[in-house]
């Protein structure tokens, strides 16, 4: 066996280390698996909450607006004339009594419109003239209570206008002008009777 000299690597102080030693990094492979679970799950979470912004990016904007409220009109068999001659049908014709004076110069138009109004079924308590230089006929009412009374006359009788006046001592007074005087008031069928010549009013 062949025998070597001395040197400085024969002089190092012992170790007590025997064989390969590895270093201990700190991660066992339970914590590698708890990690990876970990990981998978964020990832889970992530893809969700894309799919979920891109679908509602690409959602129809319109789906997300509540329809408007519909609004309810009338149906087209409906005729408004029927509510207003049902309303006028309503009125209380002899809760007052009515004046009917002629203030358009025409003979008769005062005793035409008081006919009228007596076959509507009111009670007519005078016919007389009357001076107005108003040309638009006007049916009166005494008190605000007889208001609706006085829109059903004055709508039966072809009149506009309306008004209330404590002038007048009749609950309902009809003061008949030139603008309707000669066509007369309306008849049962829709159209007007003229005022008979020589009649008094």
């Amino acid at each position: 066996m062949s025998t070597y000299p001395e040197d400085e690597f024969d002089r190092l102080p012992p170790t007590g280390r025997r064989g390969a030693h590895r270093r201990d990094d700190g991660i066992g492979r339970r914590g590698a698996y708890v990690l990876i679970a970990v990981v998978a799950v964020v990832a889970i979470l992530l893809v969700v909450g894309v799919f979920n912004i891109i679908r509602t990016s690409f959602s129809d904007p319109e789906e997300q607006v509540a329809p408007p409220a519909v609004e309810q009109t009338e149906s087209p068999d409906e005729d408004p004339t029927e509510d207003a001659d049902d309303s006028v049908a309503a009125v209380d014709r002899e809760a007052v009594v009515v004046a009917v004076f002629n203030g358009s110069g025409v003979t008769g138009a005062g005793a035409a419109f008081a006919e009228a109004t007596e076959a509507n079924g009111w009670i007519v308590d005078e016919v007389g003239n009357y001076q107005t230089p108003d040309p638009s006929s006007t049916v009166y009412y005494s008190t605000a209570d007889q208001e609706v009374q006085a829109a059903a006359l004055a709508e039966e009788l072809g009149i506009e206008q309306i008004e209330e006046s404590g002038d007048f001592s009749a609950d309902l007074t009809v003061v008949v002008a030139s603008d309707i005087a000669e066509q007369g008031p309306p008849d049962a069928g829709g159209g007007t009777a003229a005022p008979e010549e020589g009649a008094d009013g």
